[in-house]
């Protein structure tokens, strides 16, 4: 006959088999509901980033007839002689004054997208204190004497450990990690800013909408030469290009009421592919060729609209490890 079970592990056995089931019954249905509010409030992000975009367009018009206008021809060519002396940037600050004040600057951008993602931050950041306030309060009348939770700080703190291991497992991308320390990390700001410069690198506008001003030699040179902008960086490119290619248009003496709605059409479109890149992380509709565009389609996307439900993701399987190590493993025990 077989020697009879140890009763010390035996009764060990059935401890674990009752943590399991109290993780089986009460902890995963509490993970699937935060999963749920993680997702609508990536989905309110990108609805709050889809208004904000919106919002910009509405300083097209007036920009376009701020920049058509006699006084501001004038304002540039009084400055043409002194800033190609100098090389100084006069020209170029002016314009781009202008254009901030209509469409958006780089601390605007930055602050409003910023603002966005930390709003989805507090979001997630809500349901997570809510969820493991109620798993503490099912496991304070449960019959699991055993189980104590690790405090809020602490537990979150380690989970960052897990969502690391997920994002590596899944190949996620730069921005998906930046995500990741955003939710988690204590340098909110920082990260969220971090989100949007990682982003904006994928923005390459293309001198073809320079085109509308007829295919100016000066247009083309203004809108090429001022794509790094006088601000530097990803965003700074996505401002200096507005910038660069109002300089190359207001010096076309010619213009007509035709290039002045040619001119605003192409400026919505552009305003449009900063949404893409931002929400999807898609092909610009400037793209110059076929080829482009394939090649940009076979990347990996890594805008909003696929790394924030990608992030949810994460955070559940991490949920669910991290609970499941405190609870049935007891290592809290």
């Amino acid at each position: 006959m077989p020697p009879s079970p140890s009763p010390v592990v035996t009764t060990e056995t059935a401890k674990r088999v009752a943590r399991a089931r109290f993780y089986d019954a009460q902890v995963l249905p509490l993970i699937a509901e935060v999963d749920a509010l993680n997702l609508a409030a990536a989905d309110r992000c990108l609805n709050r980033i889809d208004r904000i975009l919106q919002g910009y367009h509405a300083g097209v018009e007036p920009f376009v007839a701020d920049m058509t206008s006699i006084s501001t021809r004038l304002g540039v060519l009084k400055r043409m002689p002194g800033g190609w002396w100098t090389s100084d940037g006069r020209v170029e600050a002016y314009v781009q004054d202008k254009f901030e004040t209509h469409l958006f600057s780089q601390q605007t951008l930055l602050e409003d997208i910023s603002g966005a993602l930390l709003q989805f931050r507090r979001d997630v950041d809500a349901n997570q204190s809510l969820m493991l306030t109620r798993v503490q309060a099912a496991l304070s009348t449960s019959d699991l004497p055993d189980v104590l939770l690790q405090p809020h700080d602490t537990f979150f703190r380690e989970l960052s450990t897990e969502l690391g291991s997920y994002a590596a497992g899944q190949g996620a991308t730069s921005v998906e990690n930046m995500l990741g320390a955003l939710v988690l990390g204590e340098v909110g700001a920082f990260a969220a800013r971090s989100v949007v410069a990682g982003l904006l690198v994928r923005f390459a506008p293309s001198v073809a909408i320079s085109s509308a001003a007829g295919a100016s030699a000066t247009v083309g040179a203004s809108a090429t030469g001022a794509g790094g902008g006088s601000i530097g960086g990803p965003v700074g490119a996505v401002v200096g290009f507005g910038a660069g290619l109002a300089i190359g248009l207001v010096i076309d003496w010619w213009m007509t009421e035709q290039f002045e709605a040619e001119l605003t059409r192409q400026m919505h479109v552009y305003l449009n592919d900063l949404e893409a890149t931002l929400i999807s992380g898609g092909t610009s509709a400037s793209d110059e060729t076929t080829k482009e565009r394939a090649d940009a389609a076979a990347e990996p996307t890594s805008g909003l609209k696929h790394a924030l439900p990608n992030l949810c993701g994460q955070l559940r399987n991490a949920y669910r490890d991290r609970f499941y190590q405190q609870i049935v493993d007891g290592e809290s025990s």
